[in-house]
């Protein structure tokens, strides 16, 4: 073999290993991103912050990474309440080293508890509202006629008893 075919495959099989050794770190970084390290991220994110996660479902339901950085959305309910609402949120990773790390997080589009009302004003686990059940789609507003809408009049306020300070 000549020295130049010899040079050749030398230079074949290094570039072999750097493109082998190239493959196996990208895909030790994907297996960082999957949603088992998420899920985990957001449990030390939120135990960080004085949540009791031992009482919470938490469920990774999308992720997208590009570079280190990437986003998680999160689905949440609670443990003492099946079939109650959850809330979603989006929480911002990070890859720090081997392990991800949550940045920070954002509401999720839809409904800001990412649910509708309980039907019939119920809440979740059975409890009662204190306010008693909302009223039907329909029916009068019982906080009177335009309540919640615009501001009265100033002649149709009270008067100011400006003796009293």
């Amino acid at each position: 073999m000549s020295a130049a075919a010899d040079y050749n495959q030398k230079v074949r099989i290094s570039w072999a290993l750097v493109l082998a050794a190239a493959l196996a770190l990208s895909g030790c970084h994907k297996a960082n991103a999957s949603k088992d390290a998420v899920r985990q991220a957001v449990i030390d994110y939120l135990g960080g912050h004085g949540m009791n996660v031992a009482a919470m479902n938490i469920e990774v339901t999308a992720v997208s990474f590009s570079g280190d950085h990437g986003e998680a959305n999160v689905s949440f309910t609670v443990k003492s309440a099946p079939g109650a609402p959850g809330i979603s949120r989006i929480y911002l990773l990070e890859q720090q080293g081997a392990r991800l790390v949550v940045t920070g997080s954002k509401q999720a589009g839809g409904m800001p508890h990412g649910a509708g009302a309980m039907p019939g004003g119920a809440m979740p686990g059975g409890a009662v509202n204190p306010h008693g059940a909302m009223p039907p789609a329909g029916m009068a507003n019982p906080h009177g006629v335009g309540a919640g809408g615009a501001m009265p009049a100033p002649q149709d306020l009270p008067p100011i008893d400006k003796t009293k300070k």
